[in-house]
């Protein structure tokens, strides 16, 4: 079928970030993940063009990128055959995407792979992507990004694609940046809500009403999540506190499904204190969170990878019934409240194909 013609008419999408609630790192070794999409997204808008070649714009920073649709595919086999480098141990992972625009070549080149007959093949696009996630602070920005661009590129080609389909390329792309990441990010973003993950399932869940919950940025770390990722691999993989991990994560969702606002201050506290045990935690946030408890009652861990080296640990998620505003203030950490996002991923306006939207996803 034809694409959207480009006429100037634009198909439009976005998908939240996401904050986990418990989990994080010990994912990688076979503890569940539970996590929330939240009301902060990244959006995306594709035009087609005649020409055979794919125009990015990024946006904060303004940044472009071209690449030719002949050469998406062989980059693609390029950055598989750099990862398997970095899995080897030959290249660290922070050096395997080397300009702006390659994680989303990449995704595009998988996308063609799915639809060989539909994307591109008489033309290029023009992709403009503008995202409100803070970048690099464990909120999902990269899967969110690559959510909104995979669909609005499938909708501009007529192609369909299911929440499935959707997930798992976001998947493999992401491991460019991460290693040997899980599937959670892709999850959220794509389905929105909560979302459990563990070794061979996934469980959607409806979240509870969503009061006293606050996300803090402590600043973007100095460190990239695929770095952290591998240093506590290569420190603690074989560690038997992973199995502390699940027993924690585990009483933790219990209490916030169950809006325990005793035993969900006691499991986050030790959360936090397993985060701190393993490293991921900076002295300064360390901090932070001890005057959470002793000024306002109140709980809080990193959500997210964290950082194994410099002050910045990227988001922090809080639990009070008080404002904390003047706690990030001394603190030079910005603050807004926790709002859930429970639509994952959606076009602007509604399309009335929506084929990657279809009921039969699931």
């Amino acid at each position: 079928m034809n694409p959207v013609e480009s006429s100037g008419f634009a198909v439009r999408a976005g998908a939240p970030g996401k904050i986990i609630l418990a989990g994080e790192h010990a994912v990688v070794y076979g503890a569940p993940v539970v996590a929330l999409a939240v009301a902060v997204r990244a959006h995306c808008e594709v035009r087609a063009l005649a020409e055979p070649v794919v125009r990015l714009v990024l946006r904060d920073p303004d940044q472009m990128a071209f690449c030719a649709v002949s050469g998406l595919e062989p980059l693609r086999n390029a950055l598989d055959r750099r990862w398997a480098s970095c899995m080897t141990g030959r290249m660290a992972i922070s050096c395997l995407l080397a300009h702006p625009g390659d994680l989303y070549f990449y995704a595009l080149a998988l996308l063609r792979e799915h639809a060989p007959d539909a994307v591109m093949q008489d033309g290029g696009a023009e992709i403009v992507l503008d995202s409100q996630i803070p970048v690099g602070s464990g909120m999902g920005s990269s899967a969110a990004t690559l959510a909104a661009v995979l669909a609005a590129v499938a909708e501009t080609f007529r192609v369909n694609l299911t929440r499935s389909d959707l997930c798992t390329m976001i998947s493999r792309a992401e491991r460019l940046q991460h290693g040997c990441n899980s599937s959670i990010d892709p999850q959220v973003t794509v389905h929105g809500g909560m979302v459990r993950v563990g070794k061979g399932y996934r469980e959607l869940r409806e979240p509870p009403s969503i009061s006293h919950w606050y996300l803090v940025h402590s600043g973007v770390p100095d460190v990239s999540t695929g770095e952290c990722v591998s240093d506590v691999r290569h420190r603690l993989g074989s560690s038997d506190i992973w199995s502390e991990f699940h027993q924690v994560v585990t009483e933790l969702e219990r209490a916030f499904l169950g809006r325990n606002t005793k035993d969900l201050k006691h499991y986050m506290h030790q959360n936090h204190q397993l985060l701190v045990d393993i490293g991921v935690v900076p002295t300064g946030v360390q901090s932070f969170i001890r005057e959470l408890g002793t000024r306002y009652d109140a709980a809080g861990k990193i959500s997210g990878a964290g950082a194994v080296r410099g002050e910045k640990a990227g988001c922090v998620l809080v639990y009070s019934e008080l404002s904390i505003s003047d706690l990030c203030r001394d603190y030079g950490f910005s603050v807004t409240r926790l709002r859930c996002d429970c639509q994952g991923v959606r076009f602007y306006p509604d399309h009335a194909r929506s084929s990657v939207l279809a009921a039969s996803c699931g």
